[in-house]
């Protein structure tokens, strides 16, 4: 091999190299069981879960002044730095109507930063009330990113206010 082979293959496995490392992961999934549609970029979860009074539920109905959860399990792809990660979450829910009822910007705005081995699993509490009422369905879009990173998880799914059974 020559000098200039040499050289040529040099620089392609260099490019080869960077260009795989720039690589964006993207997908989404729709899980028929808990009803939710997840989408991500570069920020990929093994499960999602719905989860009211500590058990996973596969169902969309609430009880008006109870919560429950949406956790994203086996999150992979947050950026590192210094041992650390730093990940932000929105909340949206939105009437029947498409009216806004809450719009926050980032729940974890000032305590974001967490030891890497603790943001496996990422996880918005949604609590129900006033201004929702019985008997009406809500939009809930959930958004994780990655402060560090170009990483993004969306979370859509419904809720269905009940009064108490």
């Amino acid at each position: 091999m020559t000098l200039i082979n040499k050289l040529v293959a040099a620089i392609l496995a260099c490019v080869l190299l960077t260009a795989c490392e720039g690589k964006t992961h993207i997908g989404i999934k729709k899980d028929g069981g808990n009803g939710i549609t997840t989408s991500w970029t570069n920020l990929e979860p093994a499960e999602v879960l719905r989860v009211m009074n500590g058990e996973t539920v596969s169902h969309n109905q609430v009880v008006l002044g109870e919560s429950f959860a949406v956790i994203n399990q086996g999150v992979e792809g947050l950026v590192v730095k210094d041992g650390k990660v730093s990940v932000g979450c929105s909340l949206t829910i939105t009437d029947s109507s498409g009216k806004k009822i809450l719009a926050e910007n980032d729940l974890f705005q000032g305590n974001d930063t967490w030891d890497k081995e603790k943001a496996r699993e990422l996880k918005c509490t949604i609590n129900t009330g006033k201004p929702m009422d019985w008997q009406q369905e809500y939009k809930i879009v959930v958004t994780f990113w990655d402060k560090y990173g170009k990483g993004k998880l969306e979370n859509r799914l419904t809720a269905y206010i009940e009064d108490i059974p």
